[in-house]
């Protein structure tokens, strides 16, 4: 039989997580003139998005998007996965 990877866990660092995130968090749709966070958060939205719902969001199979389920782990700054 085939083997595929279904799913997968990956692990970032809090404060990447918090930069990637701070610099998308201002970014406005030219079409609308409402935030691209809102649409890239589900049902937080741009007022309640961080960082981790923003990634859970993006790695989430049903939000249409993703190819397969993400897990993203943020550690804390300074320590390693395991």
């Amino acid at each position: 039989g085939a083997q595929a990877v279904l799913e997968y866990q990956l692990f970032y660092r809090r404060r990447y997580a918090e930069a990637a995130f701070a610099s998308c968090q201002g970014v406005r749709l030219p079409a609308t003139g409402g935030y691209a966070i809102a649409t890239m958060c589900g049902r937080y939205g741009a007022e309640l998005c961080t960082a981790q719902r923003w990634l859970d969001f993006q790695g989430d199979k049903n939000n249409g998007l993703a190819p397969l389920q993400i897990d993203f782990q943020l550690l804390p700054n300074g320590s390693e996965p395991g």
